[in-house]
């Protein structure tokens, strides 16, 4: 599994495992870019809406989802060690706590929701929008969070060509509720924007019952028998939280500084703000290309250091490299031929489209640091070396990203343009840093090697 001889078969392994993430990465985040399409053409304050957010909603959600995600790396981990016997009982660990963690985030977003938005001082139009697309989104969250255990556990086994299955079955259902509540079309109530939060709400439900449904039947994930019965095991939760915590973390880091630098804009008048998430919508797009990468790299060198063919997980650390560097142009090249036709995709409005074509020039920046960052972060997770990820972007994003990006809005006046620069140069301190202690690491990769032969 994952061996490869030469770099010709290792590229081969790794791009047969990575398609599938890509493809499902990619519609994803497109299925929840149609979404916001819609809200951008329903009216640009309803575009601002959602934006405010998914500016709550994302840190909180990626945050939480990512101690589940914890469930990759150990999985793959106990295959490497040849102790598959241990595997259910990982599993459905992970379940118990992914339904604790769904409790906690349904009360708090009907709880909490309303005071935060209100702290923000926004228009109150955005601002009830803003209300209604966290209401709605608390619907799905117990779904969300089911599903995500499942579809860990599903690419873990390197299957994962069911998860981009999954996931291109999910985009008509996305796009009909999407249309159909924003809209208030086929008898649908016309929520506006706010209308994507139930779109994406029914859809995770969907996608919930067919993880479910591949789970019980495919003959390579029920010989696990993972819904047996099973008291909850706190001893297992050591090494969970160990790695997840960290991982939720970085996380946390990742997409706060994110939602904070956006927050900043929202005292601005709803054109910029309208411009500035169509931007960061496409940027995010852009980004599931070397998280892509990321992904599967994990799961690669998971297998391999569990295996302790620290050799080979080197190998396939330098094609991860690779990947990143090349997907990353291609995001670049994207931008630059298109950035004047992207903004009629979320707006009519001239206004926006003239400043969002603007914005969509920073995400080239993007794409170049992430073609480091993303790759050896997705490495070390394999190592399940999460901490050392969590300080660098946190001197990245929050020492450096943050306060530059305040000074060049607040003090210099540049304004929305300083918060992209402010936010590019945390990023690329970020990369650095990565990179930086990937190399201190690989010395003592370099020993084991030794050791090994």
């Amino acid at each position: 599994m994952y061996q490869g001889k030469n770099f010709s078969e290792r590229a081969s392994i790794f791009i047969k495992l990575l398609l599938p993430v890509l493809v499902y990465q990619v519609i994803s985040y497109s299925s929840g870019m149609i979404g916001t399409f819609m809200a951008g053409h329903y009216s640009p304050t309803d575009l601002a809406g959602v934006s405010m957010g998914v500016n709550i909603w994302n840190p909180i959600m990626y945050t939480l989802n990512a101690i589940v995600l914890a469930l990759i790396p150990i999985v793959s981990q106990l295959i490497g060690k040849n102790k598959e016997e241990e595997i259910p009982t990982v599993v459905r660990q992970f379940l118990y706590i992914a339904v604790i963690i769904s409790i906690v985030l349904i009360i708090g977003l009907n709880t909490l929701a309303t005071p935060i938005v209100d702290q923000l001082g926004m228009d109150s139009n955005i601002a009830k929008i803003t209300k209604n697309y966290l209401f709605y989104e608390s619907f799905g969250v117990l779904s969300i969070f089911l599903y995500v255990v499942l579809r860990s556990f599903i690419d873990s086994l390197g299957l994962t060509r069911l998860s981009m299955i999954m996931m291109i079955v999910s985009v008509p259902v996305n796009v009909f509720f999407a249309y159909s509540f924003i809209f208030g079309k086929f008898g649908m109530p016309e929520l506006g924007g706010a209308g994507n939060a139930v779109a994406v709400s029914v859809t995770y439900t969907v996608l919930f019952f067919i993880a479910l449904f591949i789970v019980l039947t495919n003959p390579k994930i029920n010989k696990y028998k993972i819904f047996e019965k099973e008291k909850v095991k706190f001893e297992k939760w050591g090494e969970i939280f160990k790695l997840g915590i960290p991982m939720a973390l970085a996380t946390a880091l990742e997409t706060v500084v994110f939602s904070t630098l956006s927050l900043m804009v929202s005292r601005f008048d709803t054109t910029v703000i309208a411009s500035h998430q169509a931007a960061l919508n496409f940027s995010g797009f852009l980004y599931t290309l070397p998280v892509s990468v990321a992904n599967t790299a994990t799961i690669i060198i998971a297998f391999h250091v569990g295996a302790k063919d620290y050799k080979l997980a080197t190998e396939y650390t330098k094609l991860t490299v690779i990947m990143g560097m090349i997907l990353s142009s291609i995001a670049g090249l994207i931008v630059l031929l298109f950035d004047t036709k992207i903004p009629y995709l979320y707006t009519n409005d001239s206004g926006v489209i003239t400043l969002t074509a603007e914005l969509l020039l920073f995400a080239i920046g993007f794409a170049i640091c992430d073609s480091f960052a993303s790759a050896l972060a997705g490495v070390l997770r394999g190592y399940k070396k999460v901490v050392p990820i969590c300080v660098v972007m946190f001197i990245g994003y929050y020492l450096v990203g943050i306060p530059t990006a305040y000074y060049f809005v607040f003090k210099q006046g540049i304004g929305i343009e300083g918060l992209w620069i402010g936010w590019i140069i945390g990023l690329a301190v970020y990369a650095l840093g990565v990179l930086f202690y990937y190399l201190y690491m690989r010395r003592g990769i370099s020993r084991k090697i030794k050791l090994v032969k």
